[in-house]
């Protein structure tokens, strides 16, 4: 690991409730992101840990439409897609517990097929491997069998669900967090996800050209949006308010995470952070939006960002480059360091190197290089949810859109 615990006596005294919630939302001791969240803002570990729970709660009153035995079949399957050891050694005995059986589990784990899936978890697993592959999109037949069995609120759930353990993946694997042995022993023996040696540099995968032409127009959208209070069940109006309190407006994307109006909160909450209260400086924090939107293959992310990596100061030859995959122009050590960073969080086996992990503490310090492993994860989720309903770009790009 390349942290270690931060104890509540370590904290100044006004973080010290933060540290406190966790712990009373999860109902457990500080572990695995949270541990990396703690070590940088623990304010920002609070917000993850309320927005994860409603795909958590495991003997609590459930939360989340969907049941656990898909959630805990999403969590197999992402950390798998993203060779997320600790997150696989987290959720793989739940999913047994849920009713995953054990052959399911090993062939996952070892990359196969599955011999034999229910017609849920065939239609799961198609659904989450096509928005986690190459150019992130769900073909329409798989996104139409998924509504029909899941229904509006449900689908909505089930991309946000990758899309947490995507969020929580990049944090994990940046800083090499394991599970502690007193957690281990909580566990019935299993077979640990093994991740191949670190493959260096990260090279760039074969894309599709510079975003993929989106064949939708926001009047003719996979979803209808929710664009006013009375689109929402009365009790559930305030969640409305909530959105614009956060951004001033509700954007396309929450326009669509309302159908699950809880979690559209959640995240509104999470995204506040990496919006207005980070450590990172406008440019560097632009500068991950760019390429994490680049790598999803997200026009919607990319073109909500350009704007302010513009006012932020990022030259357009550097954001042209990142847009079309090119060689980056000569830039700063400090933004190749963050490209870096991110392109082996989001290539290869999704984990960074010695190297460029020392070189990014060396420049940012440890707190701001959690928050850039941190706002790429947000950022994936959020390219998660744009792509898989084919979220044409925001019309005004000087509200937040994500």
């Amino acid at each position: 690991m390349r942290l270690s615990t931060v104890t509540r006596e370590q904290l100044p005294e006004d973080q010290r409730r933060f540290h406190d919630a966790v712990k009373a939302i999860r109902r457990r001791p500080i572990s695995g992101p949270f541990i990396v969240t703690m070590n940088s803002s623990p304010d920002l570990a609070a917000r993850f840990a309320h927005l994860g729970h409603y795909f958590h709660s495991r003997g609590q009153a459930d939360e989340s439409i969907l049941s656990l035995r898909v959630r805990t079949f999403v969590a197999l399957l992402g950390s798998r897609l993203l060779d997320v050891p600790y997150e696989w050694n987290a959720w793989v005995g739940w999913a047994l517990e849920a009713g995953v059986p054990q052959d399911t589990v090993d062939a996952i784990r070892e990359g196969r097929m599955p011999p034999k899936l229910t017609d849920e978890e065939a239609l799961v697993k198609d659904f989450c491997t096509q928005l986690a592959g190459a150019n992130h999109r769900v073909s329409d037949a798989t996104y139409q069998a998924a509504f029909k069995h899941f229904g509006a609120q449900g689908v909505v759930e089930l991309v946000v669900c990758l899309g947490y353990f995507a969020m929580i993946a990049f944090p994990l694997n940046a800083f090499e967090i394991e599970m502690s042995a007193e957690q281990m022993a909580l566990r019935k023996p299993f077979a640990p996800l093994k991740v191949a040696p670190h493959p260096g540099p990260a090279a760039a995968p074969q894309h599709v050209p510079a975003f993929e032409t989106l064949r939708r127009s926001a009047a003719d959208s996979r979803i209808a949006r929710i664009t006013r209070h009375e689109d929402l069940k009365h009790l559930d109006q305030h969640y409305f308010d909530r959105i614009i309190r956060t951004r001033g407006h509700v954007s396309g994307l929450f326009q669509v995470l309302l159908h699950t109006p809880d979690v559209a909160d959640r995240m509104a909450t999470v995204g506040a952070f990496f919006l207005y209260e980070t450590v990172l400086p406008p440019a560097l924090r632009t500068l991950v939006w760019l390429v994490t939107a680049r790598e999803f293959d997200c026009e919607y992310a990319w073109l909500a960002s350009v704007a302010h990596a513009r006012a932020a100061g990022l030259p357009q030859t550097l954001i042209d480059a990142i847009r079309h995959g090119a060689s980056v122009p000569a830039v700063t050590d400090e933004q190749a360091t963050t490209i870096a960073f991110c392109h082996e969080l989001m290539r290869g086996n999704h984990h960074v190197c010695d190297a460029t992990y020392n070189t990014a503490v060396k420049y940012f310090g440890v707190p701001a290089t959690i928050q850039i492993a941190a706002t790429l994860g947000y950022f994936a989720m959020m390219c998660c949810v744009a792509n898989a309903f084919e979220l044409p770009p925001e019309a005004d790009d000087s509200k937040p859109a994500l």
